[in-house]
């Protein structure tokens, strides 16, 4: 397992800039997660991460030395991808091992990482068979095991549970944080779905427009969100907004006015607040039981 470092890494499509002076700071060991809505650079970042899309600008260290220049290959880095691209014509032995032959590991050493990433997996039973013989759930744990028996110092996914069920997805969420634990590897993971980042992380970095929104624990962005975007990004149901205005302010409490709640005293302290001031109020649905 590695650290890795982004300082000021931005990436830029012709005159339009698409990631713009990313920091973070990933421990080694650590699941993080980047979330936010499509178009959000969060896969173009992952990608720039894995060495198939070069910075524009900023740093990129593993282990605290620069890989701006460096090959995929020589990054260490695995990556598992959306679609599985798994070779239909091989068994799922021959996709886990492609790779270990290209880099020309002894057969002998081949079967035994093979095999033990398929015990690791619970797939031992599963090795003789084809892509096509597999479900979705199957096929994407061979996936995973490609990725596993490289050993890399970084596991990459990206939305590697798009095209699966809400049932089997649930399942497969399952696993990879059950292989996090196993493994105790540095894994990125590429995610639009809230939910899937939650019960996942360590620790989630939001994405919007090619900004760094907010990074933190699951339970620091639900309740200590930094803006009105990810207060509204995270949480399932989404937090529901109220336009207000301050009518009293008292030390540990505040009277509000809004078209929808009509004059409400709320127990809020609102730093700076003058009567007549405008204020977004931000409600949870468990604020209401």
């Amino acid at each position: 397992m590695a650290s890795l470092t982004l300082e000021a890494v931005g990436k830029t499509f012709g005159a339009e800039d698409v990631i713009n002076g990313v920091d973070i700071k990933i421990e080694a060991g650590e699941l993080v997660v980047f979330v936010g809505p499509s178009g959000c650079g969060k896969s173009t970042l992952l990608r720039i991460i894995a060495g198939l899309e070069e910075a524009s600008r900023g740093l990129l260290k593993i282990d605290g030395i620069v890989v701006n220049e460096a090959s995929p290959k020589e990054r260490g880095v695995a990556m598992v991808f959306q679609n599985y691209a798994l070779y239909p014509h091989k068994t799922v032995f021959d996709n886990m091992a492609f790779t270990l032959r290209i880099d020309g590991i002894k057969r002998a050493d081949i079967r035994t990482r093979v095999e033990e990433t398929a015990r690791v997996l619970q797939m031992e039973h599963l090795l003789d068979r084809r892509p096509s013989e597999l479900s979705g759930g199957q096929r994407q744990r061979v996936a995973i095991g490609r990725a596993i028996v490289r050993k890399p110092t970084l596991f990459l996914f990206d939305e590697p549970l798009s095209n699966l069920d809400a049932d089997l997805r649930g399942k497969m969420r399952i696993e990879i944080a059950r292989l996090h634990e196993q493994l105790k590897s540095t894994m990125i993971y590429v995610t639009h779905d809230q939910v899937e980042a939650m019960t996942l992380a360590d620790r989630i970095v939001v994405l919007n427009g090619g900004n760094v929104q907010q990074i933190g624990t699951p339970m620091e962005l639900y309740h200590h969100p930094r803006n009105k975007f990810v207060a509204g990004f995270i949480g399932s149901p989404r937090m529901n907004f109220l336009e207000i205005e301050v009518r009293d302010s008292l030390d540990d409490f505040v009277g509000v006015e809004s078209d929808d709640l009509g004059h409400v005293v709320l127990p809020l302290v609102l730093p700076g607040a003058s009567i007549g001031s405008k204020a977004t109020l931000g409600i949870r649905p468990e604020h209401l039981i």
